[in-house]
């Protein structure tokens, strides 16, 4: 009932329901839950467009699955998805769920779900005030995964971070092709065993590449699902060779989504899903809302940490001709309150700069610190309008969920909850 109001009021009830039920029944995710294939993904960078890409997998073969597709992420969220998805007597309807986790709050979700597969994309440093360094979101991650003996990770073989998971049922995947050497946004290169600088043969972004610990031996080995070649790109396609054999086509730009791709695909497999239907899957996947979105000539792409930053910055130098880019930074809660991480990414952008969202100001002044001198402007989809070319919206969370319904209705998209 609650939902079906907020719906036809024009909100999204994406966490509302299941706050009601948490708080009368704590364990209603484990009741709700019972007989459902759960797979969980978790991480930094990457959940959100996993999750969708393993959603088009089980679309693809045809199973009766749910997503929490809002991208509300908490507990809150995630007992909602299940609550919307279930009879009046608490029996989930679809075999299947597809479950974004945030990373913090894994640990309370996993007292309750009992997960078949866990995906873990990455770690880097995030949102300082909520989740501190890199070592507690892993700790966060780990006692999780420790709670959880019989799921198959399928784990980011190429973060020395996320690697340290690594156990019996463990599938990982990564790139074994040297993509950058220039970024100085490395969170995670000492040794998470010896404290040793790690040494590296190459790096694919940001602390991901091949590494090896002078200290105590601990290093990349090959992995599973191994991206051997990087056959095409594209501003919106990646062409790459896995195990030296099966090309796979990504329907997404960028470097990051080769991971976000390949990952899926693991996890898919490791689900049962035949292979050629996962492969198939990644060709038509279109992208999630707001994480390289397109509304015509204009993508929107989240950022919310200096990794994710720097590589949209790498993304969009991809585009000739006119250009335009719109930086949008916000300091709520959801965004993390410091906003100091946009000082330790690699900002470089040509074209028409604007800077936009509660933090413009500063913003602005980080772009000038890089050489650009930045508009600021208070109506982004108007600024848009008025734009040629190609038109790059890049926000904080809290701004991209104000932004997008309003893209949405004048380019004629659904809302993000359907």
């Amino acid at each position: 009932m609650i939902t079906k109001v907020m719906n036809l009021l024009g909100y999204g009830a994406t966490t509302l329901p299941g706050r009601i039920a948490l708080f009368f029944k704590r364990d209603i995710l484990a009741k709700l839950s019972q007989g459902v294939k759960v797979i969980v993904i978790t991480g930094t960078n990457g959940k959100t467009t996993s999750a969708r890409i393993v959603e088009e997998g089980l679309k693809e073969a045809g199973k009766s699955y749910f997503i929490n597709r809002s991208g509300a992420n908490l507990i809150t969220g995630i007992t909602t998805s299940f609550i919307l998805n279930s009879t009046n007597s608490g029996k989930c309807t679809k075999e299947y769920a597809v479950i974004e986790c945030d990373e913090n709050a894994f640990r309370t979700v996993i007292k309750y779900l009992k997960a078949k597969v866990v995906v873990v994309t990455n770690v880097f440093r995030d949102q300082l005030d909520r989740y501190g360094e890199v070592s507690h979101t892993l700790s966060a991650i780990q006692e999780s995964v420790n709670n959880l003996p019989e799921a198959t990770l399928v784990i980011n073989g190429d973060c020395s971070l996320t690697n340290t998971l690594k156990r019996e049922n463990t599938v990982t995947y990564g790139v074994s092709v040297p993509l950058d050497q220039t970024s100085a946004v490395r969170d995670g290169t000492r040794c998470i065993h010896c404290k040793h600088q790690l040494e590296y043969d190459y790096f694919t972004y940001a602390h991901l590449g091949k590494y090896r610990c002078p200290g105590c031996g601990y290093c990349r080995e090959t992995p599973d699902y191994n991206v051997t070649d990087i056959v095409e790109t594209t501003p919106d396609s990646s062409t790459v060779m896995l195990n030296g054999t099966t090309p796979v086509k990504i329907n997404l730009g960028g470097v990051y989504n080769i991971y976000n791709g390949i990952g899926a695909l693991a996890a898919l497999v490791s689900l049962g899903i035949d292979r050629e239907t996962a492969l198939h899957a990644l060709e038509r996947f279109s992208g999630a809302f707001g994480r390289m979105e397109k509304f015509g000539n204009v993508r929107m792409i989240l950022v919310k940490n200096p990794a994710g930053l720097t590589q949209t910055c790498n993304y969009i130098s991809q585009f000739k001709g006119d250009k335009t880019v719109i930086f949008c930074l916000n300091d709520n809660a959801a965004d993390g309150r410091d906003i100091s991480w946009i000082w330790d990414a690699d900002i470089q952008a040509d074209g028409k700069i604007y800077a936009a969202g509660k933090r413009s100001g500063d913003m602005a002044l980080r772009l000038k610190y890089s050489g650009m001198d930045a508009e600021i402007t208070d109506d982004v989809l108007q600024t848009v309008l008025r734009c040629k070319g190609d038109v790059f919206v890049v926000p904080t969370y809290t701004a991209m969920m104000a932004m997008r319904p309003k893209f949405a209705e004048h380019f004629g998209k659904e809302a993000f909850w359907k």
